[in-house]
């Protein structure tokens, strides 16, 4: 079959699940990637003969440790002006490619597309699953309603999570492909925009042996593998990766984010780590610490918690899906040739 399958541009789990998920597709059907051009150089790293059509995305706009609500709203609302074109131009070009089904990965671009040009649509993602943990707290409403307009339409979803989802996380290969050992340094996985206040912080703990990354020319996974404990804001791949290679890891949520407050939530409920903020990232930090070993139990995870790869059910899913968005079109091609026998 020919599939268009494009991702969402903030955040790093998704174009991590891209990478896992474009293994199960490549070997039995043609793949065109729809991708904001920031991710780009990642994906093409990852993906051999990876060539991708641009598409726009929508981002936020941080402060520190926090979404910039006012700006966020200011740089989103000229593409929310032109969605309605942008939109069209990708189902045309769907049409043109000749493209038999759609998958998005919180992308709301492809898969409005996909609908206007009558294909059937497959969502994946993980933020979605604050849909699955509204409360009385006003501040889950409005994320859990954003979470839907990013989602778009679809025929069938699956919500990945570490917890409670569809499917457990999904890990590329490459995560397991250096040794797990305790290399004595705790690793800093933080955005630009969190590292000034943390490195000052840092300034109090003088030797304490660390590693920042994003960091150019070095291999994060092999970092990661080797570390001895993580600290990170709390983005759902990078818990569920430290979790399953037995990192215990500290996250700091970005002030704004519904997504991330649940998952650092989550992840103190398993019992896997602890969450701080930036403000009281030099108290808690020494605490953290204290309990390593704690969050390094061997003890299964508790109910509801996983870190099972999520793949074999992924492709059971997609596989389903294909299957009959495969017979829809062999119906709608037989129907068009009806037409044109009877029209002759």
């Amino acid at each position: 079959m020919r599939i268009a399958y494009s991702c969402a541009g903030e955040g790093f789990g998704h174009a991590a699940r891209m990478v896992v998920v474009s293994k199960l597709l490549e070997t039995r059907h043609r793949v065109v990637y729809f991708v904001p051009e920031i991710l780009r150089p990642f994906l093409e790293e990852k993906i051999p003969c990876f060539s991708a059509e641009e598409i726009p995305h929508f981002a936020f706009v941080k402060s520190g440790d926090r979404i910039d609500w006012p700006a966020t709203i200011a740089e989103g609302l000229p593409k929310v002006r032109g969605f309605a074109g942008e939109v069209g131009r990708i189902a045309a070009r769907l049409r043109e490619l000749r493209i038999e089904a759609v998958i998005s990965d919180f992308d709301p671009y492809l898969a409005w597309a996909g609908r206007a040009a009558d294909l059937p649509a497959f969502q994946l993602n993980h933020p979605g699953i604050i849909s699955r943990h509204l409360t009385v707290d006003p501040r889950s409403w409005l994320p859990a309603f954003g979470a839907g307009l990013m989602e778009g339409p679809w025929n069938e979803r699956v919500l990945i999570s570490f917890y409670g989802g569809d499917a457990g996380p999904l890990f590329r290969p490459s995560l397991f492909r250096h040794p797990v050992r305790d290399g004595g340094y705790i690793l800093f996985n933080l955005k630009e925009s969190y590292r000034p206040e943390v490195r000052r912080v840092l300034q109090d703990f003088p030797e304490l042996p660390v590693r920042i990354f994003p960091s150019p020319g070095e291999n994060f996974e092999e970092a990661l593998a080797g570390c001895h404990a993580v600290v990170s804001s709390a983005g759902h791949q990078m818990i569920a990766e430290s979790i399953a290679l037995g990192k215990p890891i500290l996250v700091i949520p970005q002030r704004g984010q519904w997504e991330q407050t649940v998952n650092a939530r989550m992840l103190e409920k398993s019992g896997r780590g602890m969450a701080t903020s930036i403000k009281d990232l030099g108290r808690d930090l020494p605490v953290f610490l204290s309990k390593l070993d704690l969050f390094s139990s061997r003890t299964p995870l508790p109910e509801g918690f996983t870190v099972g790869e999520g793949s074999p059910v992924i492709a059971a899913r997609l596989d389903e899906f294909l299957l009959r968005a495969g017979s829809r079109t062999a119906g709608i091609q037989g129907e068009n040739r009806r037409r044109k026998t009877a029209a002759a």
